[in-house]
């Protein structure tokens, strides 16, 4: 008998996350037999964790908040699309050590793309700059949008990453208070952790067009403070869930080689009590 492949998700918090269940959807899918577990870990504790991981058998691992960025310290290889961010969200053990990988954002294009967002043409604010939006910029860039605005509390954090990108398309920075920076934008997509707390994110309503969509990275009840705004304001409203599933997919298919059917897999999620 094959022996289960070892796997596991870090992060804190990580109690909630849905990955264990999305992965487990995959093995059934291609008969891949999996232990995929949830672990929770701090970023200075993240290279102890990850050797205690791979002493156990351990051989791949996906990487959340607030790790992505700590994630590159702790890899012997990185693929491009991680360098660039400088964030990892998808670990494989290698002969070397771990091979780091950043699949957000072909997992977010392929969940806009599924729900018809389009970003071609578009302007498009990020409220956000931590690891899960440096993933994503490449890949936005690259459907040229009109132009991409990243809002951040931290806003030398924000210029960082918007001059590290700009070769790559129309990029610019701004501050959460540098509000006259944001309007008529198409697509909001907010990147930051703080519906965790059950807060709402820092958002205008003047920041958008009017037929403009609102595409949160978070999902479950940290994307529920965000959803009741959007309603109030009868703006379409998506979590991230779909985007999970698409960079869980990719990552998936980085450790088997096989990438299994998102499809089938959301509806699997879908039909969870």
């Amino acid at each position: 008998m094959t022996a289960a492949l070892k796997l596991a998700v870090f992060g804190d918090p990580v109690e909630h996350s849905l990955s264990p269940g999305i992965h487990a959807e995959f093995g059934r899918q291609l008969g891949i037999s999996l232990d995929y577990r949830r672990i929770r870990s701090s970023i200075d504790e993240l290279p102890e964790r990850l050797r205690e991981f791979a002493a156990n058998g351990g051989s791949g691992a996906n990487l959340t908040l607030p790790l992505k960025n700590a994630g590159i310290r702790v890899c012997q290889r990185i693929d491009p699309a991680a360098r660039q961010a400088r964030a990892v969200n998808t670990l494989k053990r290698c002969n070397e050590g771990w091979s780091g990988h950043n699949t957000d954002g072909p997992g977010l294009l392929a969940d806009l793309d599924r729900l018809g967002l389009a970003v071609e043409q578009r302007r498009v604010l990020i409220v956000g700059a931590g690891g899960a939006t440096a993933g994503l910029l490449g890949p936005l860039l690259d459907r040229q949008p009109i132009e991409i605005l990243l809002l951040n509390r931290t806003v030398e954090r924000a210029v960082e990453l918007a001059e590290r990108f700009a070769h790559r398309g129309p990029i610019r920075a701004a501050g959460l208070d540098d509000e006259g920076e944001a309007e008529d934008f198409d697509l909001l997509l907010q990147a930051t952790s703080i519906g965790h707390q059950g807060q709402l994110p820092p958002i205008r309503l003047k920041w958008l067009a009017r037929q403009a969509t609102v595409y949160d990275l978070n999902y479950g009840p940290a994307h529920q403070p965000l959803a009741i705004w959007a309603k109030a304001h009868d703006l379409p409203c998506h979590d991230g869930l779909g985007m999970l599933v698409g960079q869980a997919a990719l990552a998936f298919a980085i450790w088997t080689g096989q990438k299994p059917d998102i499809g089938k897999a959301l509806e699997a999620l879908s039909s969870l009590p």
